[in-house]
């Protein structure tokens, strides 16, 4: 097991790089009270939570330093990575003293209009981070730091990536034993119970909300969506759908499978329900193929849309895929269309290192027939991160 200051020094080296790749002067990250509102950033800079106003500084000639509150400042000590700078009433002082030594030209600080894991600063904390630079001579040289924290987070480090090799073992081996004990008296709230129980066992925590994590789906009698489970058996010659991902240490796997309950011993699979599975494996692939660096999401997706209503299904109304790392869904460039509720997101490029979901389904007469599958970004394409669903799993009662 690592440390997180052995998973922060990986990261803070990793921001170096990208400051000096994207030309940043200086990345600001400016948070307080992270417990009621967290700042996405601050588990991979700090690892601990912080009550008062909290900078931490990195610039592109390696510069690190935070400014934190004196109750706090041990723990940041402790990680051996920055200047510590302690305060008890203000930071301001400090703030300007470290300013006028870094000198930037930009100060990227943590909002961003459309991507969750850069847009951790509260308007009231962007407010105070302007009065502070009334009467300097930094006044107008904030920017957006969004390219800046979705690089970052986007390209795994190796012990990110050893995290997530291990959330995506443990998530398929509890898909796998629930799966094993499966009854056909289960409801969908017992499958989610029983997979709850070991998570508890293993101190495991959930890639999305604990409620609907696993989300569970009884064939055709289940409601599709981001439901919770519920009371709902699964009918002989039905289709068991489970979405699912557990956070190891940090870092989250999410994945799809499809489960066939048939109505007599040795029954083969129906063909149109085979043919089903098929086009939607085939629309996976088909995202899959043209997943590479440089790729603009959105050119993801559509390879995934047309494949699928190519083959005579609707459209799905969601994105193909996202990144995944530390949630489910991890920001930056969406594998998406281009629609006004997505923003900008389906315009960023596809980056080495990254681990994208792509996922989409069809609804049938058997239930809804979900597919989701890891997929990392290689230097010329992409590997599955996690080894597809290639058939329909069967259950025995």
């Amino acid at each position: 097991m690592t440390s997180d200051s052995e998973l922060i020094t990986e990261k803070v080296d990793q921001a170096v790089d990208v400051l000096q790749e994207t030309d940043t002067d200086l990345w600001l990250t400016y948070c307080r009270e992270t417990t009621e509102i967290q700042e996405p950033c601050l588990p991979f800079l700090l690892g601990f939570d912080v009550v008062w106003p909290t900078m931490v500084l990195v610039t592109s000639e390696g510069r690190t330093a935070t400014i934190i509150g004196s109750h706090d400042a041990p723990n940041a000590r402790a990680l051996d990575t920055y200047e510590v700078y302690p305060y008890e009433s203000s930071l301001g002082e400090q703030f300007h003293d470290l300013l006028a030594e870094i000198d930037p030209d930009e100060i990227a600080v943590n909002y961003a209009e459309d991507n969750t894991i850069a847009d951790g600063l509260t308007h009231g904390m962007y407010r105070r981070l302007v009065d502070l630079l009334d009467g300097t001579d930094y006044e107008g040289r904030l920017t957006s730091a969004d390219e800046v924290v979705t690089r970052l987070r986007s390209d795994k480090s190796p012990i990110e990536r050893q995290r997530m090799v291990r959330a995506a073992e443990l998530t398929q081996e509890l898909l796998a034993e629930a799966t094993e004990r499966w009854t056909p008296e289960w409801t969908e709230a017992d499958v989610a119970e029983y997979v709850h129980d070991r998570m508890r066992e293993q101190r495991l925590g959930s890639a999305w909300s604990w409620d609907y994590c696993p989300t569970v789906h009884a064939g055709s009698d289940s409601e599709m969506g981001h439901t919770m489970a519920g009371d709902i058996t699964l009918r002989p010659g039905q289709v068991l759908h489970v979405d699912f991902g557990v956070k190891y240490e940090g870092y989250t796997t999410d994945i799809q499978r499809l489960f066939y309950y048939p109505e007599t011993e040795g029954e083969p699979i129906p063909d149109d329900l085979q043919s089903a599975f098929e086009d939607v494996r085939a629309a996976v692939n088909a995202a899959f193929d043209v997943l590479a660096p440089g790729v603009e999401g959105h050119v993801v997706d559509d390879a995934a849309r047309d494949e699928i209503t190519d083959r005579g299904w609707p459209e799905y109304g969601h994105a193909v895929g996202h990144n995944v790392g530390r949630n489910a869904h991890d920001g930056g460039t969406l594998l998406g269309p281009l629609w006004d509720r997505y923003g900008d997101s389906p315009r960023g490029v596809v980056r080495e290192g990254e681990i994208y979901t792509l996922e989409l389904g069809v609804e049938t007469e058997y239930g809804y027939l979900g597919q989701e599958d890891m997929a990392v970004v290689t230097s010329d394409g992409a590997e599955w991160f996690v080894d597809p669903q290639t058939e329909l799993h069967r259950l025995e009662a």
